[in-house]
């Protein structure tokens, strides 16, 4: 029985250990490291779909995220939401999206984001689409979005 014990022990580390990868992925390039990009599910027939991500800056400049380019969708604009005059704004950043020095900033609902619009296909769980993400400094990098259910939320890095 005690044998069956650290085995059972040993198991559920072991996919415990297997899905947190699963579920939190990241990249890193020069400075940067980007965490768990990802996208939350769309109901069928949608063509709008949000862009979330943590990018941290380890470095001593500031660094930008310019653009974004995607397959599955027919363009990829970084976007900006936020509360003017108690009404929800949402408006293209055209500068690119500035990661300060030894900073970091989220895209998330509710604030910056990547809006992908007219979608070639509603986004399910558990999918994974490519993406390059184009930064100024650090230059050009591949990274999956991981499609995530309704409500999913990245959790503190």
């Amino acid at each position: 029985m005690k044998i069956f014990k650290i085995k059972l022990e040993i198991f559920i580390a072991v996919f415990v250990i297997l899905t947190t990868d699963l579920v939190a992925h990241e990249y890193k390039i020069g400075n940067l490291k980007i965490l768990h990009p990802y996208i939350i599910e769309t109901p069928p027939g949608a063509v709008v779909a949000g862009g979330y991500m943590k990018i941290v800056n380890t470095s001593n400049q500031f660094d930008r995220l310019n653009a974004v380019v995607v397959k599955f969708a027919k363009s990829a604009k970084i976007h900006e939401m936020k509360m003017e005059n108690d009404v929800m704004k949402m408006r293209e950043v055209k500068d690119g999206l500035k990661i300060p020095a030894h900073g970091s900033v989220e895209l998330k609902q509710g604030g910056y984001h990547i809006m992908f619009m007219n979608l070639i296909k509603s986004m399910t769980t558990g999918e994974t689409y490519e993406g390059i993400l184009f930064f100024e400094k650090s230059g050009n990098i591949k990274v999956l979005f991981s499609v995530e259910e309704v409500g999913f939320k990245l959790k503190d890095n």
